[in-house]
């Protein structure tokens, strides 16, 4: 069973995401901010990130930028309602693998966190 960390500091979105796709048989942790993010990272050891980047403490982009310093092998899947091309741009320069707009379609999700978790054996080669 897959391990997913959902971040984002709108509880809703958070619910509505951990219940689906803990329906679906993926074991979910959550957390409201990006710093929150980082230590249940370390804790709890995610095959897949979900994370909003409009968060307090640390946003998105922070949260991007820590982990690829030292842990370049996670994959990070983005839901932001930051929509703007140069957001989404900044969202892949700071090597985000997907990234999906709000509001949030769950079988989009879905369909993002089936490809990502099926690519991380060939991020071991």
């Amino acid at each position: 069973m897959s391990k997913i960390l959902i971040i984002d500091d709108e509880p809703d979105a958070v619910d509505m995401m951990k219940d689906f796709l803990a329906a679906r048989g993926y074991e979910i942790l959550t957390s409201y901010d990006g710093e929150e993010g980082l230590i249940k990272l370390d804790s709890g050891k995610p095959d897949l990130v979900i994370c909003d980047i409009k968060m307090p403490k640390k946003d998105g982009f922070q949260f991007l930028q820590e982990i690829r310093a030292t842990r370049k092998w996670v994959p990070v899947i983005i839901i932001t309602a930051l929509t703007e091309p140069m957001n989404i741009l900044k969202g892949y320069d700071f090597e985000a693998d997907y990234y999906i707009t709000k509001p949030i379609n769950l079988p989009e999700v879905l369909k993002a966190v089936q490809i990502m978790l099926s690519l991380i054996p060939l991020r071991k080669i």
